[in-house]
């Protein structure tokens, strides 16, 4: 496109100069002369408004160009933020699955724990009550052999001496 701009201003230079060089070299008189040193003068000026615009144009372009650059390395770096979070929001949801498989496995267990333990508490409850029978037997036990120890003790069949044989009755 600058090529087109250079190209143009350059063959309106080159017409100009041309058409001030016929005029001149054609023997035209001095108002003649002088409306084409005006003419010439004119074109040159319009050159180069054209030639600062050109250069404007160019640096306008090379400023775009500029802008263009930062633009797409920004949307590449972007991009590559885009890809690392996607990659991290699967990877947390990969962890997020493990977690609840393994929260879903620990609950299965302590439901499982909740009734061994209660089943265990009734156990525990019923070897209480057979200790505490046990207890009750021991003491009774105790308490019969003071008893016995208390009563002199009479070897057996003593007694059997002293009563007649058919027994107190008899």
């Amino acid at each position: 496109m600058t090529g087109r701009l250079r190209t143009a201003a350059s063959e309106k230079r080159g017409a100009l100069v041309l058409a001030v060089v016929l005029l001149v070299s054609a023997g035209c008189g001095d108002s003649d002369l002088e409306k084409a040193q005006q003419d010439a003068r004119e074109a040159k000026a319009a050159v180069k408004k054209l030639e600062l615009s050109l250069a404007k144009a160019m640096q306008e372009i090379a400023d775009q160009r500029a802008e263009l650059t930062v633009v797409r390395e920004t949307r590449d770096e972007l991009q590559r933020q885009v890809d690392q979070l996607a990659q991290e929001r699967d990877n947390a949801a990969a962890l997020a699955q493990q977690a609840e498989q393994v929260i879903t496995h620990l609950s299965s267990r302590a439901e499982g724990q909740v009734g061994a333990t209660a089943a265990l508490r009734k156990q525990v409850e019923d070897l209480k009550a057979v200790i505490a029978d046990q207890q009750a037997l021991i003491e009774e036990l105790q308490k019969g052999e003071a008893v016995e120890s208390l009563v002199p003790s009479q070897p057996e069949g003593a007694d059997d001496a002293n009563e007649p044989e058919g027994g107190p009755d008899a």
